[in-house]
């Protein structure tokens, strides 16, 4: 299931496609599309359309495929949504916070996998990435601390050398996003990859990177919070963009 949030007025506007962390697992912080309800709000009041989408995780029938198949359904959904609402599907922002922005670079990615899902997606514009991973390999064996046990392996059914190529599918440097557009927010998981960031810029990518509190991983996603306001100007700018 998802959450539609709609601005009041006629629209056509802007979509911003949200997903939520917790681990890949439901096991930190409010769970569910719940968990990133208060900055899907705070889109919609300022006049960006939203959608929350759920998926299975890890201990619910989660992992691959599963797992990448409702990111994947979650997203070509709105093709849908689109037909009954007024969304402008041309101003598309992928946002996941923590293990949600796994789906965010996945799909803003050009290469979403045939063997796991076969679907007709929108083109989305830009990207916001908050305080995860730009890519999953490096975060195998990290994993242990952040979130008390391995969760990287299952998801992707593998290590890197046993299923390279699904890793391969979730890095940005080699499955390149087409979008215009990226908002990084560096917060309590460890920092982005320089190499990485200077990877999209290569490909045409205005990447911004904005440092946030290093110890507070859900502030950012709360409305009134000074980690809150250090993004706000910037995730309204890039998913409001024409």
């Amino acid at each position: 299931y998802g959450v539609l949030r709609v601005p009041k007025g006629k629209g056509p506007f802007p979509l911003a496609v949200v997903w939520h962390g917790g681990c890949y697992s439901g096991m930190a912080g409010p769970t569910g599309p719940d968990g990133v309800a208060g900055l899907a709000s705070f889109l919609t009041r300022n006049g960006i359309a939203t959608w929350t989408p759920g998926y299975r995780e890890l201990g619910s029938d989660g992992g691959c495929p599963n797992t990448f198949r409702d990111w994947a359904q979650g997203l070509a959904y709105v093709n849908r949504l689109a037909k009954s609402y007024p969304l402008d599907l041309s101003r598309l922002t992928l946002v996941g916070h923590s293990a949600g922005t796994t789906p965010a670079m996945w799909l803003a990615s050009g290469n979403k996998g045939d063997a796991v899902v076969a679907a007709d997606f929108p083109a989305p514009r830009a990207a916001v990435i908050i305080d995860g991973p730009l890519r999953t390999a490096p975060y195998v064996g990290v994993d242990q601390y952040i979130c008390g046990k391995p969760v990287i392996v299952p998801l992707m059914g593998g290590t890197p050398e046993e299923v390279p190529a699904r890793y391969a599918m979730l890095d940005p440097l080699t499955n390149k996003p087409p979008i215009k557009r990226m908002l990084v927010v560096d917060g309590a998981l460890p920092d982005p990859e320089p190499e990485v960031i200077e990877g999209l810029r290569t490909q045409g990518i205005a990447v911004d990177v904005i440092r946030v509190s290093q110890e507070q991983h859900f502030n950012v996603l709360v409305p009134g919070t000074a980690d809150f306001a250090a993004i706000a100007p910037t995730l309204l700018d890039i998913a409001k963009a024409r």
